[in-house]
């Protein structure tokens, strides 16, 4: 995080945050990957919208800490929670990538995501604007 544009956050989150978070009603789905007994990988799929008539529709979010990526964790998690999807009701799922995040964006194609739009300059990180592509993919 504190080096990547993959995620917009600007401060390390806490523990008791993250959980929170991932505990939350919109939280649709949480898988994780353990390694020696602690998370290293984890997505999870969560509300679109608040609003009832999106209740179809989630966008999954995922994180590999840094020492276990490109070892087919993330892609792993993300297809079990693709397969899950539809017992949960959910019809449509879309993913938000920092355009720069060409890792990101390979695994999003991969995993059958199509890029639908792009958001210009609506996050600012390292004092630099930066666009995020917006992808989908149907169940």
């Amino acid at each position: 995080m504190a080096t990547s544009t993959a995620t917009f956050d600007l401060e390390p989150e806490t523990v008791s945050a993250r959980e929170r978070w991932l505990a939350a009603e919109s939280t649709r789905l949480c898988l994780v990957a353990e390694l020696d007994g602690r998370v290293v990988a984890w997505t999870a799929l969560v509300r679109w919208s608040a609003r009832a008539g999106y209740d179809h529709s989630a966008e999954a979010a995922i994180y590999v800490e840094a020492g276990c990526r490109r070892a087919g964790l993330g892609r792993m998690l993300v297809e079990a929670a693709l397969a899950a999807a539809p017992s949960l009701g959910l019809h449509a799922v879309v993913v938000q990538i920092c355009t720069e995040n060409e890792p990101g964006l390979a695994l999003a194609t991969r995993l059958g995501f199509a890029p639908i739009g792009t958001l210009h300059e609506v996050g600012l990180k390292f004092g630099r604007r930066l666009d995020v592509t917006i992808c989908e993919r149907l169940l």
